[in-house]
């Protein structure tokens, strides 16, 4: 038992028990990011970010709330402020946050004119376990989801992908007529069946974020279904 007011002695040596040779205890060296925490980025079944065709100013407001701490705490965003602080304009970052704020990556915390912001839990964390699960019960934040903006270029992006896939199709009918068997032909063959993966892939991407699908992609979703039927 210690005395009262006397810290309690720590053991710092290691004995070999084979050789018995005694070891004293290495200090440890501190870590760069020792009290610095760092942030955790969840995956799972919501969209992924790269999916949310995210502006510059947008990535960047996300990347300036987890270096102030906004993983695990309220931040004041300033929009003249952080404009400056973001080389950006006063404009372009009212409307960053606000779209943040719809696709719930950034969370409003107070009233609608508090100006006071975090990163939603869902996705972003900074901290212990414990104190992420307390947070998500406090603020029950809501799923990420896909607006308008990201569904278009989901669009865009999956009808360009069948346009290609179309013409890497023909281009190797064309060249499979006209050399049969060759290496010219097997490697329109291979660019063909890439384009096609590339537009089903991104078809689907389009699905997932419940864009609705204008009839040529609806066409191109039926035909591939009685392939694989």
């Amino acid at each position: 038992m210690t005395g009262t007011g006397r810290k309690p002695r720590r053991l710092a040596v290691v004995v070999d028990e084979t050789s018995g040779e005694v070891f004293k205890q290495r200090q440890r060296v501190s870590h760069v990011f020792d009290g610095k925490g760092y942030t955790l980025e969840g995956h799972g079944v919501e969209v992924p970010n790269f999916r949310l065709n995210l502006s510059g100013t947008e990535w960047d407001i996300i990347d300036f709330m987890k270096q102030h701490g906004g993983s695990a705490n309220p931040v004041p965003l300033n929009p003249t402020r952080l404009a400056a602080e973001l080389c950006s304009g006063d404009t372009a970052v009212k409307k960053a946050i606000a779209r943040l704020v719809r696709l719930n990556l950034l969370l409003r915390v107070g009233g609608a004119r508090s100006g006071t912001y975090q990163l939603n839990p869902r996705r972003f964390w900074e901290g212990s376990g414990e104190s992420h699960m307390k947070a998500c019960l406090r603020m029950d934040p809501p799923p990420v989801v896909a607006d308008d903006k990201a569904k278009a270029a989901a669009l865009k992006a999956a009808e360009k992908a069948v346009e290609a896939a179309s013409t890497a199709a023909e281009t190797a009918a064309e060249v499979a007529a006209a050399l049969p068997g060759s290496k010219a032909a097997s490697s329109a063959e291979s660019t063909a069946e890439d384009a096609l993966s590339s537009a089903i892939l991104a078809v689907e991407t389009a699905r997932k974020l419940g864009a609705k699908l204008p009839a040529q992609l609806r066409r191109f979703v039926q035909e591939q279904e009685g392939v694989t039927a």
